[in-house]
């Protein structure tokens, strides 16, 4: 101990070296480390590139697909026609600028509120007008039965989305409303929609995170709201609004009015039909506004005596004999031979639109704009 202290500064200087040594030594295996890693990471690269430049046989016995200029001026040229294509397609969906039913961007929820008895006051005073019947006990409040029936109520938010629906409905209103044919009878049941102004915002962590969605522990939606079992929408691709039609009447009436929904060059589509028997209280209920007319030749069939085969397909024609003149014309011949009934028709309906492009996520370390 004493000879060290008397040579302290040799002896620091000694241990100072070792440390060092031993330091270095740790870094030099680091470094050997590393370099195998990369060396290891080079080499898979390498393979990877000679396999794009050898090509992959992607059908057996077919030529393998490289990773040549030619190949990817292909490549390049086909993402951009996936892009015109897509282009096209949004287009298509998107429909023509000037039809687009667009909401009150300045709308707010009183001036809402007001819009909406407006509305459902007029449609039912166009009901009445034109003889359409409605639901005697509680008419139908064109999808807006909450705020209707419930004094003082009114959207709380997407106050321009509540009146893009409003301005649908009075679009789909008004084709239903022409659709009937003269003297024809209608009984419209309810026309309902989605409640989007009730559905909650999706959590980060879910999926669709960010976007609004029916709350599952929420309240009963109203009988003139629904959510859609089918639907056109599409996450990022394409957004719908759907609405049901629920009415009463003869099969040109759906005919004419689905007719004019495809045909009003307006985004929209029918999403699905559904047809079942009118019940005997409708009936009833329309048997007093307009009775159905008879086919032509249909009540002197009927009266007509019954044939061999029992009536079964009418009055039998007489065979024609040569140079003889026919007896009756064809018209008069017609029979009836399934009456015509009224229907119970539930028609879904979707309006589409094109959501906007968001902007791409930065690159990280890139500056924001």
């Amino acid at each position: 101990m004493q000879n060290f202290k008397k040579n302290l500064g040799f002896n620091l200087a000694l241990i100072a070296i070792a440390a060092l040594f031993i330091v270095g030594c740790a870094l030099a295996f680091l470094a050997y480390q590393g370099s195998t890693k990369s060396a290891l990471d080079l080499a898979r690269a390498r393979r990877d590139q000679l396999a794009l430049l050898n090509g992959h046989s992607f059908v057996p016995g077919a030529a393998a697909v490289s990773l040549n200029d030619k190949n990817v001026e292909a490549a390049a040229a086909d993402v951009k026609e996936l892009e015109a294509h897509l282009a096209s397609l949004r287009a298509a969906i998107a429909g023509n600028p000037d039809l687009v039913i667009k909401g009150k961007a300045s709308a707010n929820s009183a001036e809402l509120s007001a819009l909406l008895r407006e509305s459902v006051d007029g449609w039912r005073k166009l009901a009445a007008d034109q003889g359409i019947k409605l639901m005697p006990n509680d008419p139908t409040a064109f999808g807006f039965y909450r705020y209707i029936h419930n004094q003082g109520t009114s959207p709380k938010r997407d106050f321009q989305k509540v009146d893009q629906q409003r301005q649908i409905i009075d679009f789909i209103v008004r084709q239903l409303a022409e659709s009937r044919p003269a003297g024809s009878p209608l009984l419209i049941e309810s026309v309902d929609r989605e409640p989007i102004e009730t559905f909650v915002l999706i959590p980060e962590g879910k999926p669709g995170a960010g976007s609004y969605a029916p709350d599952a522990d929420g309240s009963k939606n109203e009988i003139d709201e629904f959510l859609p079992s089918r639907t056109f929408d599409r996450n990022g691709l394409v957004d719908s609004l759907s609405f049901r039609v629920r009415f009463v009447a003869y099969t040109p009436t759906l005919r004419t009015f689905v007719n004019k929904i495809r045909n009003s060059g307006r985004p929209v589509a029918i999403t699905t039909i559904d047809v079942g028997l009118a019940p005997k209280d409708f009936e009833k209920l329309l048997a007093s506004s307009v009775a159905p007319a008879a086919l032509p030749g249909a009540a002197a069939s009927v009266a007509a005596a019954p044939s061999a085969l029992g009536g079964f397909f009418g009055a039998e024609e007489p065979v024609a004999v040569s140079g003889s003149k026919p007896a009756a014309s064809l018209v008069d011949q017609r029979v009836l031979v399934v009456p015509r009934r009224l229907s119970s028709f539930v028609v879904q309906i979707d309006y589409l639109s094109i959501p906007e492009e968001k902007p791409a996520a930065s690159a990280e370390g890139e500056p924001k704009k």
